[in-house]
């Protein structure tokens, strides 16, 4: 058994071992804490499950194919044969799991002299940053799904020409500004969105999603009591019927995605919605001993593994909020 000498005192391996294990169960705690709080009113993240279904994957590589589903039970007569339908699979598409990972390095000395406070500090940053890199890079997939990120049939996730499996065209791509005539139009059209089969699906929408600079306007036009602005005293439909939820995030707009025009962008989505989260591997963590290392610092490291997908334009709508 390999055995440390330290100050005429024999410690052995294993209980080197459990000094690391306690360090690190100390640091995991102020990480969990931070990471697992950061939800707050109508805050939107990676993890919530109106703006992506979640999801695991099982290798390195998420792979995808889209069914045109059995379409419209016929009217049968008594003793007449039952209807086939027969479902057709097409469209394949792959998404690459992404690792992220950061280490960030505690002195053996703030351990030492119990300095909870500057190394609490340093782990809440590190916890934060790895919510802000995981909720950023799922909310720019919406950002970029105008312009780069695509469906199974190779159109952008938002985009007039989409083609279906038995071969119509679908639009799910608008250009209006957030207003109440352009918000009505999305929820007419996203409820007669035909599906791969060609048939309508009558998606109900039920989520709004806005960069925070249109989350004001989103909240006036969905939960005002009359209708919106207008100084007639007419019901305000949005909220006394649609019932739609508005959610938000800092990471839609232009400031973090870089993408111009971006804070003007807005989508509309129902619960079929194709928008998913496949997860590798949850955020995990590991502590490196200071033994190790020429400077005596232990090596706080994290990591996890996942992906966006939207592999069907069923359920979503999107503006880019242009005129």
């Amino acid at each position: 058994m390999v055995e440390h000498y330290v100050k005429n005192a024999t410690i052995k391996q294993s209980q080197i071992e459990f000094i690391v294990t306690m360090c690190k169960t100390d640091l995991d705690d102020i990480f969990v804490q931070e990471y697992n709080g950061q939800d707050m009113n109508d805050y939107a993240n990676a993890a919530t499950p109106s703006i992506f279904k979640q999801d695991t994957a099982t290798n390195a590589a998420v792979q995808m194919e889209i069914m045109k589903g059995t379409g419209k039970w016929g009217n049968r007569q008594e003793e007449q044969e039952v209807q086939s339908s027969t479902p057709r699979f097409d469209n394949k598409v792959t998404y690459s799991i992404k690792n992220f990972a950061d280490s960030v390095d505690i002195p053996k000395n703030f351990f030492d002299d119990n300095m909870h406070g500057a190394y609490s500090s340093a782990i809440k940053e590190f916890a934060d940053m790895a919510g802000v890199t995981r909720d950023s890079f799922a909310m720019n997939f919406y950002v970029d799904g105008f312009a780069t990120n695509t469906t199974a049939d190779s159109s952008y996730i938002f985009a007039n020409d989409h083609t279906t499996l038995s071969g119509a065209t679908v639009d799910n791509l608008a250009t209006a500004a957030l207003a109440p005539t352009s918000l009505n139009a999305a929820i007419v059209a996203l409820g007669e969105q035909k599906n791969q089969a060609g048939f309508v699906r009558g998606s109900i929408a039920k989520t709004l999603l806005v960069p925070l600079t249109n989350y004001k306007n989103a909240v006036e036009l969905t939960e005002a009591m009359l209708r919106p602005n207008t100084a007639n005293n007419e019901p305000n439909m949005f909220s006394a019927k649609y019932n739609l939820q508005v959610a938000t995030s800092p990471y839609l707009g232009a400031t973090d995605s870089g993408v111009s025009g971006a804070d003007a962008y807005w989508y509309l989505l129902a619960n079929n919605h194709g928008m998913t989260r496949y997860v590798r591997q949850s955020v995990e963590t590991d502590l490196v001993d200071y033994k190790f290392q020429r400077n005596n610092v232990y090596i706080y490291k994290g990591e996890f593994r996942e992906i966006i997908g939207c592999p069907d334009y069923v359920g979503t709508y999107g503006s880019n909020g242009t005129t």
